[in-house]
């Protein structure tokens, strides 16, 4: 055949070869995006770490110093700025579209939209192109990612930086310099983010990998690892610099208190920290971590040196000895040791014994069978009040919340669980089909939550509703003072209603006229004779942190 009809004969069958790579790539994009936008704008802010740094971001905005970290006109320097000042740039550039808490959502979703690219990446220069689809389903599908991938949060921005330097790692076998920059801007960015000790475990990955694995044993590391210090030092020293300069103080309180003191002894959590992480983890990385032992027992005779293996176990165990050693010990701090244990798990599907393969499958389609049911049955009862008792008992955990039949939310719900549906009757049997199964249910959950459940949530966990029922009990003139106040509720009274409170204690708030208190229902508060309550509330259905105001009794004369 002449070689010109030898290449047209060809033509067809490469076109095909690219569409069979590229088919499952969109899928693939197809499914995280389902999984990722839902639940990122349309509510309030959320009780907890989300309110707070979507109150440092309103901070910066409304003027505060770029290098302090500053949380209702005072100086709160728990963490490095990186997500703050990216989400307030992003809240100015879509001020017109979005609001400030909205914005600041986004930028969190675009930072784990960051970290899924990079272990893709990192997946496939480990294993090969098709690990790179596995590590991000196994990544979506991990239980504990799901709620805080959708928050506003600064773990967001240290997942990416983890990813990036992970991938920084491995593209160093390929091109050792670039590869060095890559790992050095993300060792960077996770001290930028949350902090030193996560730069730290990523530090003591590098100085690993050579001992561990022969691929990292070459002369040109020497100098990849002078520009890998080089790439990270502008981050590492830039901030603490300026910090120092402007506010000498607060320096030393991040410093002490928020750096070393992460560190120090503590009677509350001692020896907590050492366990806490290997407690929950099971619950938190399913399904990544069963998966992730398998890979370790197939590699337990020779091979835990290869890149595949030392790369994500050198980086999981760095940061959980670190972790351990931590007097804070809380699941968020642990999200970055999801991204090694995916990897280690994209890298053992294609040795998963049939058996295996199958149960995690039937698991995952027998549970999330369970989940539509519940989640249709729990949604008849919230909006439409059928069946009566099990509507009764959700409105007494929830008081206050009027239901209603919302078309649009109820037709992406059962679109969620139509699409879920249909990719169980066309997956065919093959090593990928429980990791596409579960992905696919994570991401049925997340919609089936965000789409027929988020009115009553919100309702939950906002604390707008209650702010906006004590405004009229503020005083008109005058300062408030407050008395044990969170910082995400300090957060939320300057977002919403430009409430700055001044702690009981400190200098200028003896002259007063209100006091916002926070208290337990156990404990309510015991105070003299001159305050009189104007005012009483929580967020509805919450009874742990419940608020009072008191005005101050004016004396006669």
């Amino acid at each position: 055949m002449p070689p010109t009809q030898a290449a047209s004969a060809a033509h067809p069958a490469l076109q095909n070869q690219r569409w069979h790579n590229v088919i499952p790539s969109l899928l693939t994009l197809l499914l995280v995006l389902a999984w990722l936008l839902p639940g990122l704008v349309g509510h309030d802010p959320w009780k907890g770490d989300e309110s707070r740094s979507i109150g440092f971001v309103d901070s910066l905005l409304s003027g505060a110093p770029a290098a302090i970290p500053t949380l209702a006109g005072e100086p709160l320097p728990v963490h490095p700025p990186l997500f703050t000042w990216v989400a307030a740039n992003a809240a100015q550039g879509l001020s017109g579209w979005l609001s400030v808490h909205d914005a600041t959502r986004l930028t969190a979703g675009m930072f784990v939209l960051l970290a899924l690219i990079f272990t893709g990446l990192t997946s496939r220069l480990l294993y090969s192109s098709e690990h790179g689809r596995l590590a991000v389903l196994v990544l979506i599908g991990s239980v504990g990612l799901l709620v805080r991938a959708h928050e506003a949060i600064p773990q967001s921005a240290l997942l990416a930086a983890y990813a990036m330097a992970g991938f920084g790692f491995a593209f160093n076998l390929r091109r050792p310099l670039l590869g060095a920059v890559l790992a050095g801007t993300g060792i960077g960015m996770a001290f930028m983010s949350v902090g030193a000790l996560e730069a730290l475990a990523l530090l003591l990955t590098a100085l690993l990998l050579p001992v561990m694995a022969p691929a990292w044993r070459r002369r040109v590391n020497l100098a990849a690892a002078l520009v890998m210090v080089v790439s990270a030092l502008p981050w590492l020293l830039i901030w603490p610099w300026m910090l120092y300069q402007q506010a000498p103080g607060v320096f030393a309180e991040w410093w002490h208190v928020d750096t070393l003191g992460r560190f120090a002894p503590s009677v509350a959590h001692a020896g907590r920290g050492t366990l806490y992480y290997l407690t929950f983890l099971p619950w938190f990385s399913w399904p990544a971590w069963p998966l992730a032992l398998w890979a370790l027992w197939k590699a337990r005779r020779h091979g835990l040196t290869e890149p595949g293996i030392a790369l994500p176990l050198l980086m999981f165990l760095s940061l959980l000895a670190l972790l351990s050693l931590t007097n804070d010990p809380r699941e968020v701090h642990g999200l970055p040791l999801l991204l090694p244990l995916a990897l280690l798990a994209a890298g053992s599907t294609y040795t998963l014994r049939r058996g295996a393969a199958n149960a995690l499958y039937w698991f995952a389609m027998m549970t999330f069978l369970v989940v539509i049911a519940a989640a249709w049955v729990y949604w008849s009862a919230f909006d439409i009040g059928i069946p009566a008792r099990l509507a009764a008992h959700m409105h007494k955990i929830q008081p206050g919340y009027v239901g209603e039949f919302r078309p649009l939310m109820v037709a992406l719900a059962l679109a969620y669980c139509f699409a879920w549906l249909t990719l169980l009757l066309l997956l065919k049997r093959t090593p990928q089909r429980p990791l596409i199964a579960w992905a696919a249910g994570i991401t049925l959950t997340w919609g089936l939550a965000a789409s027929l459940f988020m009115y009553p949530v919100n309702a939950r966990m906002s604390y707008h509703s209650m702010i906006t029922s004590m405004e009229p009990a503020l005083p008109s003139r005058g300062c408030v003072a407050s008395q044990n106040l969170n910082e995400a509720m300090r957060a939320m009274l300057d977002y919403w209603i430009d409430l700055r409170t001044l702690p009981v204690g400190s200098a200028s708030q003896s002259h007063c006229p209100a006091l916002l208190v926070q208290y337990d229902e156990n404990s309510p508060p015991e105070l003299n004779a001159e305050w009189k309550k104007e005012w009483e509330g929580n967020r509805p259905g919450n009874q742990s942190e419940r608020f009072a105001l008191y005005r101050r009794a004016r004396t006669k004369h």
